[in-house]
């Protein structure tokens, strides 16, 4: 482990003495640095797609841009950052837990990079050449604008290559969280953003011509995603350097075939986005952006908060059921108590508030006021999936660590028929919001199916403590939402990003926090003294 204490994290596994409080407390500590940096990652995020949307508003240039973005996207989910992790994350942890952190782990993430970019060849290829039928794929409705179809195609061309330097820096991602190191790559996609944020401004805004640039700040990005990270990697003793030989070594093929089963569940995000796309492409120009503006919230909350506490969780459990530790069950029910503490109360707000929070966030330059309606509106009908999403995100996960990648596999087809089947009932007759109802219904029946699948396959041991604790949180959510709309109406004035704005919504939210926060607690829920004991842990060498 690192000496360095801007980039060293302690082990959320603790000793053979300690408890589960201990552990839970570990993991919160490990998150809650993350979520700083994250937090950093996601407003920097926030800057590109404001930047986007301000600079070239809801019309044909930014739903071609999105589109072909979402294309590779895709692949980097199925290849990169989602079934790469979900399988070379544990193997890798077990190695270490195993003592053979030595030769052996360094020959699996060589062996692991030259499959990688042997597939990423044959992919990027393809989609190259492919890009005219994946662009009529995924938006088969830009056809009825001229000119928009072409766009897109040489936009998705263009930055296909973006998929090699996305997957490797998740690899680097992977090798560093399972060496309990997750500051450094949460904070690897801001140099992402403020490229695509620099090139808006500079170079895109009043171009009669801006595909070369948004391109180039595409490449760009993804390039230092990956140069940040190497560095770090090598200084634990791994070369970045591909071992062919070893490709189709023993342990890499277990990594691959691990793979195999997680692709198609690992990539239901990617692949319902492109099932969002390509019924969002039929409600005419802007129909794209609404429904990206609108899940790109939800994912400021999910990708801040859920996915740095799910981060910590995965190789955590993992060690545990390696090492037979008696804290495996309760660190999963700790991990969704808090999860649901989050995305409860952040639900709510985005249902109740949908429009001033729009409107705060990508009013003004060409995104207008009738945009920031249909993205609200959409946005509401987004937003508890969330608390589907988080929950699934946990359990799958939870199945991750115990090697079973089959049966999230299996859910997620099942998620993806319901939310195909729910798009094409409600998009007609509601247009985006259909997306997004239709989203939040898929994801609360697939967290529901992982969880009693789990059940009857792992136990959750005592569970009925953690039914209580999601009951106080609804409770409280309850109180919370009733507070916000009966503030609404002093909001709708917020069309814009504004500072006259900013203070009416941190008036309401600020004070609705706490709110929320108090009545959890004074109901008797733990979650905000589990935090505390995290943020002020000293092991490892503190905050």
């Amino acid at each position: 482990m690192s000496d360095d204490p801007a980039i060293r994290a302690v082990s959320p596994t603790g000793g053979p003495d300690s408890s589960a409080d201990d552990v839970t407390a570990g993991m919160v500590h490990h998150a809650s640095r993350m979520v700083l940096v994250t937090i950093l990652s996601r407003l920097t995020g926030y800057l590109r797609d404001k930047t986007l949307s301000y600079v070239l508003g809801a019309g044909v240039m930014y739903d071609a841009f999105i589109t072909a973005t979402r294309i590779p996207s895709t692949f980097r989910m199925l290849l990169g950052e989602g079934a790469l992790h979900a399988a070379f994350i544990p193997s890798l942890a077990r190695l270490r837990a195993q003592g053979r952190e030595g030769r052996e782990a360094r020959e699996l993430v060589q062996g692991v990079m030259a499959a990688l970019l042997l597939i990423l060849s044959v992919v990027v290829s393809a989609g190259i050449l492919a890009s005219p039928w994946l662009v009529r794929a995924f938006a088969p409705g830009f056809s009825s604008v001229p000119g928009k179809t072409a766009i897109a195609v040489l936009l998705n061309r263009l930055v296909f290559p973006y998929l090699f330097f996305i997957s490797l820096a998740a690899l680097c991602q992977g090798v560093l969280n399972s060496h309990d190191r997750f500051v450094l790559p949460a904070v690897a996609p801001v140099f992402y953003n403020l490229t695509i944020v620099g090139f808006g401004w500079a170079l895109v805004r009043g171009a009669a011509n801006p595909v070369p640039y948004l391109a180039g700040a595409v490449l760009l990005g993804g390039f230092l995603q990956f140069a940040v990270q190497a560095g770090s990697v090598r200084s634990l003793g791994y070369r970045l350097r591909p071992a062919w030989r070893l490709a189709t070594s023993p342990e890499v093929r277990k990594v691959l075939l691990l793979m195999l089963p997680g692709i198609p569940m690992l990539g239901i995000y990617q692949l319902n986005q492109l099932a969002s796309n390509f019924f969002a492409s039929f409600a005419g120009n802007g129909g794209v952006v609404y429904t990206f503006a609108a899940y790109r919230v939800t994912e400021l909350v999910f990708g801040s908060v859920v996915v740095q506490i799910t981060t910590v969780f995965l190789p955590t459990l993992s060690r545990h059921l390696a090492e037979g530790s008696p804290h495996a069950r309760q660190t999963l029910l700790d991990t969704i108590g808090l999860v649901s503490f989050v995305t409860i109360p952040a639900a709510i707000t985005m249902a109740v508030l949908a429009h001033p929070i729009i409107g705060l966030l990508f009013g003004g330059g060409r995104f207008s006021v009738a945009d920031v309606s249909m993205t609200g509106a959409t946005l509401a009908a987004y937003a508890f999936g969330l608390i589907g999403i988080g929950h699934a995100k946990v359990m799958a996960n939870a199945f991750f660590a115990n090697r079973d990648t089959k049966t999230p596999m299996l859910g997620s087809v099942m998620l993806l028929i319901a939310f195909v089947g729910g798009c094409a009932a409600m998009v007609g007759p509601y247009g985006t919001p259909g997306i997004g109802w239709s989203n939040t219904i898929a994801m609360l029946l697939y967290a529901t199916f992982l969880t009693v699948l789990y059940g009857s396959r792992y136990g959750f041991g005592p569970a009925g403590k953690s039914l209580v604790d999601v009951g106080r949180q609804a409770v409280a959510g309850v109180a919370l939402g009733s507070g916000l709309w009966l503030v609404r109406p002093w909001l709708a004035v917020v069309t814009r990003t504004s500072l006259t704005g900013a203070f009416r919504l941190a008036v309401v939210l600020l004070p609705a926090a706490l709110v929320y926060v108090g009545l959890v607690t004074l109901l008797g829920g733990r979650e905000l003294s589990v935090i505390r004991n995290g943020l002020v842990s000293r092991r490892g060498g503190g905050v």
